[in-house]
């Protein structure tokens, strides 16, 4: 039996390490984005208009 002719899929349903690397730089990226977006939002707001700040307002 040549070892080509083997099965290659796992029985252990351990999570993969590139898999665990993704998911921890998918967290890392979400986590940047919320920042900058409560800080665009606390910026805006704070700004010398009279408008409220929010998630779309375009800074000057």
């Amino acid at each position: 039996m040549s070892r080509f002719n083997t099965p290659s899929i796992r029985t252990g349903g351990g999570v993969d390490v590139y898999t665990a690397l993704a998911g921890v730089a998918a967290l890392i990226l979400l986590a940047g984005c919320l920042l900058m977006t409560f800080h665009n939002i606390q910026y805006s707001s704070s700004s010398a208009t009279s408008d409220d700040g929010g998630v779309f307002k375009i800074l000057d």
